[in-house]
């Protein structure tokens, strides 16, 4: 990451913070509260009218692409020490971490996905007996319900060293202090170990096996590394909407830390369409049907197609596009319309991943999944309050942030 640590301080203002109320207080917490409570309401609604195929659907693509950003953000946060990035201080750390308590909500919410399992989950009711032994329903929930609850675990560990004054010393110093903690130093390449495993497995039991027969080696890959992606839009995102609320004088205001999380955007979006190719060149020259069709019903049928396209649209073409110039990168607005854009795309390609695979021929859309939708979206902001009142204290902290990469070019 570039930026010059003379430079970033000398825009960076010493001033206190805001009332953190300014931020994410009651007002957020309430406005989640009636989200939350607007889902549930739909999701019963759903279930007593005979809609409860497609309540589930929306469950469980919301589950997958909520849990992604809140787990992808706690390994960037590792990834952040690995690299031993000190470009914006203490706050990016903080950024990461954010959405973290949703983990556990998630892990309760996998418990939940056991009710709707005949409907979601087509070997529950015609078991294939080749897969059976992988493919039952106390082994996956197990498994996966195990798994989330270590990954979760381990994630919790992980913030908690990462929030001690060890750490928090060495991010904002620019060179006194050489490594981070050696605690922290441990865990965070397990962790980043643990979450190519885990969420592998997730990808491979919550949406291949809702299509059984097909199969893909990458698979496991491209979800994770989506997973990682939609995490870092989601701090652009939240980098340019407290860049407003938290005053003219905060962390966020600096262009160098803007245009650094531009270029993460930039570069994930880039990596997803390179794992999206990888997969689909080994598919596509293999040409074995018990591969292929799961490609040819999304692209190359109605009425899924032009979901694909905007997936594709929306997830690379426009990040890589308007993320091309320095300029864009560094200007707020215009990276906070293209983070939710991306993130609005990364949410259909969920979509587009899970309910074909249930639904061929028609797109089972429409008020209830709305609904159920914002009611996921409630609880993910009324988890990510605390956070985002940590990420506005060190944004408005006035902490000194930067490697020592004086005169470092910005690109």
């Amino acid at each position: 990451m570039s930026g010059s640590p003379k430079a970033i301080r000398g825009r960076h203002s010493r001033t206190g913070p805001r009332p953190i109320e300014a931020v994410a207080g009651a007002t957020t917490m309430a406005v989640a509260a009636v989200l939350i409570a607007i889902g549930v309401f739909a999701f019963a609604v759903a279930l007593a009218r005979g809609d409860a195929g497609v309540a589930w659907q929306a469950y469980l693509v919301n589950l997958l692409f909520f849990l992604g950003i809140a787990q992808g953000g706690v390994v960037a946060s590792a990834s952040f020490y690995l690299t031993q990035a000190k470009w914006g201080g203490s706050t990016p750390y903080r950024l990461c971490e954010a959405f973290a308590p949703f983990l556990a909500v998630g892990v309760v919410l996998f418990v939940g996905l056991y009710f709707g399992r005949t409907l979601i989950f087509p070997w529950v009711l015609h078991p294939i007996p080749q897969k059976s032994a992988w493919l039952n329903v106390p082994f996956l929930f197990a498994r996966d319900g195990i798994a989330l609850a270590i990954m979760a675990i381990a994630s919790y560990a992980f913030i908690r060293m990462s929030r001690s004054d060890q750490a928090r010393a060495w991010s904002v110093a620019v060179s006194d202090i050489e490594l981070p903690p050696h605690s922290v130093r441990v865990l965070a390449p397990l962790l980043g170990v643990l979450y190519v495993f885990i969420y592998s497995l997730l990808a491979f039991d919550l949406i291949m096996s809702l299509a059984p027969v097909w199969r893909s080696t990458l698979f496991g890959w491209f979800f994770f590394a989506g997973c990682f992606l939609s995490a870092v839009t989601a701090m652009a995102l939240v980098a340019a909407i407290l860049r407003g609320r938290l005053g003219e004088r905060n962390l966020f205001t600096n262009e160098t830390i803007m245009h650094d999380l531009g270029k993460l955007v930039f570069a994930f979006s880039v990596f997803w369409v390179y794992l999206l190719f990888a997969q689909y060149i080994v598919i596509w020259y293999g040409d074995l049907p018990v591969e292929t069709f799961f490609i040819v019903q999304r692209v190359h049928h109605m009425p899924w197609r032009p979901l694909s396209i905007a997936c594709l649209v929306l997830i690379w073409l426009i990040p890589f596009i308007v993320l091309m110039s320095v300029r864009a990168k560094k200007n707020p607005l215009v990276l906070g319309i293209v983070s939710s854009l991306l993130l609005i795309g990364i949410w259909l390609e969920r979509y587009v991943l899970i309910v074909p695979s249930l639904s061929l021929d028609a797109i089972p859309f429409g008020l209830v999944q709305l609904l159920i939708s914002l009611g996921f979206l409630g609880a993910f902001l009324l988890c990510s309050v605390p956070g985002l009142n940590l990420v506005a204290q060190a944004a408005t902290s006035g902490e000194p942030v930067g490697d020592d990469e004086e005169g470092a070019g910005e690109e």
